[in-house]
This record gives C-alpha cells, sequence and structure tokens, in this order.
C-alpha cells in the first residue's frame, strides 16, 4: 500500500508543478487546495470499521472558468482501522479459530472536480463542488498473525459543501471549511460500498 501511495502521490506534486506555469483567463489565479480530512464510514462499510478515520488529506488544483465557477482534479488518501476484541471464528471448514481480528483500508480517491462559489465577495463565501473518478482501494485484514491483502480500483463520486474565509478582503487565499459525502462502491468480500461522510478544513493558495 505505501508504494501505491507514494506512486499517486507523485500525481498531485506534478499538477502543482504543472500549475505554476499556467495563469487563470480571469481575475482569479490557479488555486492549489490542500486539506486534513476526518472521514466517518456508512452504509455496509461499518460493518467492517465504524470508527473514522484521522489519516486523511485531498490535494488538488482548481482551474478558474468564470470568477466563481472552476474545474480540476483532486488526489486524496484516507487510513482506515480497527481491532476487534478476540472472539471465536469459523473457518468455513467446520473448524472454529480463536483470533483477534483487525481491518485495515485505505482509500486513494483521484477525481475530476467542479466547484462554484455562490458569493463574489464577502467575509464567508459558501461554496459547492463536485467530483467523479476513480478509487484505488486496498483492504487487509488479519485474523491474529495471518493477513488477506487485496488491492483493486472502483468508479467513486464526491459532493461537498462549504465556506471559504478570505485572509483578508484583498487576498485570493482563503481558508476552507466543509463536508463532504463520498460515494464508493465495493461490491466485495461482503461489503457493497465504501461510503463515508467527510468532514475537511483546509487552505486555498493562488498560484500566481
Amino acid at each position: 500500500m505505501k508504494a501505491l501511495f507514494q506512486r499517486y502521490g507523485v500525481i498531485a506534486f506534478l499538477l502543482l508543478a504543472l500549475g505554476t506555469a499556467a495563469r487563470a483567463q480571469y481575475h482569479n489565479d490557479l488555486q492549489f487546495n490542500i486539506n486534513y480530512n476526518v472521514n466517518i464510514p456508512s452504509g455496509s462499510f461499518r460493518d467492517l470499521i465504524d470508527k473514522p478515520a484521522y489519516k486523511g488529506f485531498t490535494a488538488g488544483l482548481a482551474y478558474p472558468i468564470t470568477s466563481q465557477l472552476r474545474v480540476g482534479l483532486s488526489l486524496g488518501y484516507n487510513d482506515y482501522y480497527q481491532k476487534y476484541p478476540r472472539q471465536v471464528y469459523s473457518e468455513g471448514t467446520g473448524a472454529d479459530v480463536s483470533a483477534v481480528v483487525s481491518n485495515s483500508v485505505q482509500q486513494i480517491p483521484l477525481l475530476a472536480t467542479v466547484d462554484y462559489t455562490l458569493l463574489k465577495k464577502g467575509f464567508i463565501r459558501p461554496y459547492v463542488g463536485a467530483g467523479a473518478g476513480v478509487n484505488f482501494v486496498s483492504l487487509d485484514q488479519y485474523l491474529g498473525e495471518f493477513d488477506n491483502p487485496r488491492s483493486s480500483t472502483h468508479f467513486a463520486v464526491r459532493g461537498e459543501a462549504g465556506i471559504l474565509i478570505p485572509l483578508s478582503s484583498y487576498s485570493a487565499t482563503a481558508i476552507r471549511i466543509g463536508g463532504s459525502y463520498n460515494y464508493a462502491p465495493y461490491n466485495k468480500d461482503g461489503i457493497s460500498s465504501l461510503d463515508n461522510w467527510g468532514i475537511h478544513a483546509g487552505i486555498s493558495i493562488p498560484i500566481r
């Protein structure tokens, strides 16, 4: 999983590097966004893990189409983990095993995004956004010291809303706070989806 994360983590830095060579057509600059995320499992995902993931981030670029509408790319990372108390489990062969079970899930969504800021001016500027793309998933279940890792790629959709708080009336840099719902179909290992709710806080920085 570390190799997978490093591979796609490079994409975020390449996007940033490419963005430094571009300028906006309108009054706004290309924006680099980076957020810290907390994600909460939803639906059948809770059968696997019901604790929030506190190890998460989203980074991306947003290019202005108008002064309020932006399109871009986003790369995220969320790390879920939960250990269950020792129980007796059936192996499916008639034998029972007493073991501690630990579930570990990492998601790396790579999405094309669109954001719309509802107000051009103001100390607080609400926005809404959406994204669609691919979700790279790594799932590992430990039965005692024995694990069963598997990786797969799936479709993903994100809807979000939040607020932008400019650092000053003359600054394009803004604090970004919001929430999201992440639709992540899975349909493997008895789990239909890895859907989750997200809360994020970060910063939007213009690239001049």
